[in-house]
């Protein structure tokens, strides 16, 4: 049972003057040196085999592994299986030292329906997951050149049904190992995130984007890429140290953003899965929120579905209080403001409406919290009325993803937006970067520079 189903974040930006729309970019001139960054401290795992079967201890295959076969790149994959790569520490990567880094195995698996990943480095089991928690798996504290890896990933479904029908399909969307230097050297990868982050904001905001861009410039140009290709390691750190010291001239343009994340977890309410599951999801995701704003006392969370805290209130009564206090508390924020998340595109208004009705007036009646952000990331299409129907309901803002996902016809251009309806009625929209979003400094920025 998974405790969170497709977790995003919402980022709530403030303090983000002149929003412009950015198409058709000119190419970024520092892609070859954002490239190199990257290359100094990630090493692609290609050449992958699988053995499409449940071997019994398949992480030691012994002679099996020889009737393995090469896996293609995003080839989709039945279940079980196994899937085997043998790799080396490397001395450097094209021309950086690694000795002595942290060592990280970051491993993309993905698939429309649930499935349990197990990861076994050299015998030993190093983690064990779902497809929504998957995360990058530490291998050493400390990278020795040339010791030998024997990556093997066990792959089973799960038994709990995921995304959007069709067939089962599983597959490696992409592996890696990723490289930390020690605390005493600069660390090339969060260099680059500052870059991107600083060129994705400067170029949002025309307000001193000259200057902005000429302090950009400098930092870029201090890292000095020759000295790596020289080998001579020193050189190439100093010249690291420079860049991130060029970089402060900055801080005082990028500090006046603030992004505020809150937790989310989209949960199905019975959508080909049981009603009992449902409730036990909802239970075990409203449960470890709550555990986690007792560890974490910054963390806060959001959740929409009014028929989900029924069921709190009935069958774990315990829990629905914890939620109440949290409300009162502040750190529990109530979005949505319908009885479910329901899809746009099939019920009439009037259905929408009660939707509304309903949703609001429970939300008021047990936390006395009148909702007024709309929240629907899961549903597949839009209604041309929708504006005027939350307006109307007394919902001011609304926050969905599924249009930009990719199609082959049409690029959905906005991100934070005025919709209007026929009547004329405006909806501030926002969509977030991504479904099922990361705490990550581009994405980030990303989102800023909508």
């Amino acid at each position: 049972m998974r405790l969170f189903r497709n977790a995003v974040f919402s980022l709530l930006l403030f303090s983000i003057p002149g929003l412009t729309q950015t198409q058709n970019a000119p190419p970024d001139p520092y892609k070859p040196t954002l490239d190199r960054l990257q290359a100094t401290t990630t090493l692609p795992l290609d050449d992958w085999k699988f053995l499409a079967t449940d071997l019994p201890h398949g992480e030691t295959p012994g002679s099996a592994l020889a009737d393995g076969k090469p896996l293609a790149p995003k080839q989709d994959l039945s279940l079980p299986v196994w899937l085997y790569k043998e790799a080396e520490i490397p001395a450097s990567l094209t021309g950086y030292s690694v000795a002595g880094s942290r060592v990280d195995l970051n491993l993309n698996i993905g698939a429309n329906n649930g499935i349990m990943i197990s990861v076994f480095v050299n015998g030993n089991m190093m983690s064990r997951s779902d497809q929504d928690s998957e995360v990058p798996v530490a291998l050493t504290q400390s990278a020795q050149p040339g010791q030998k890896l024997f990556i093997a990933v066990r792959v089973l479904p799960s038994g709990t049904v995921g995304c959007c029908g069709g067939p089962f399909v599983t597959r490696l969307d992409s592996a890696a190992l990723v490289f930390t230097p020690p605390d005493a050297r600069p660390d090339p990868a969060i260099l680059r995130q500052e870059i991107i982050a600083s060129e994705l904001l400067i170029a949002a905001y025309p307000d001193g984007k000259t200057q902005r861009g000429q302090q950009l410039d400098a930092a870029v140009k201090a890292i000095d890429l020759g000295a790596l290709d020289k080998g001579n390691q020193a050189a190439f750190d100093a010249s690291l140290k420079a860049a991130q010291s060029k970089l402060e001239a900055l801080k005082p343009y990028m500090s006046q953003f603030s992004i505020k994340a809150v937790g989310n977890s989209h949960i199905d309410m019975a959508w080909l899965w049981p009603e009992t599951e449902t409730v036990e999801v909802v239970r075990n995701t409203f449960r470890t929120a709550l555990d986690l704003m007792r560890e974490y006392p910054d963390f806060k969370f959001t959740a929409s579905t009014a028929q989900a805290y029924v069921w709190m209130e009935e069958k774990y009564p315990d829990i629905f209080a914890e939620i109440e206090q949290r409300v009162k508390e502040g750190r529990w924020e109530i979005v949505g403001g319908m009885w479910v998340e329901p899809d746009l595109n099939m019920p009439d208004g009037e259905s929408l409406v009660r939707q509304i009705l309903l949703g609001k007036r429970y939300f008021q009646q047990k936390f006395n919290v009148d909702v007024n952000i709309g929240w629907n990331p899961d549903s597949f299409g839009y209604n041309w009325q929708l504006p005027q129907i939350y307006k109307r309901s007394g919902i001011d803002y609304f926050v969905t993803q599924k249009l930009l996902w990719a199609h082959e016809f049409t690029t959905f251009p906005y991100r934070l937006f005025w919709w209007q309806a026929p009547d004329g009625s405006r909806l501030m929209t926002y969509f977030p970067s991504t479904y099922s979003g990361q705490i990550d400094p581009v994405t980030m920025a990303q989102d800023s520079a909508v």
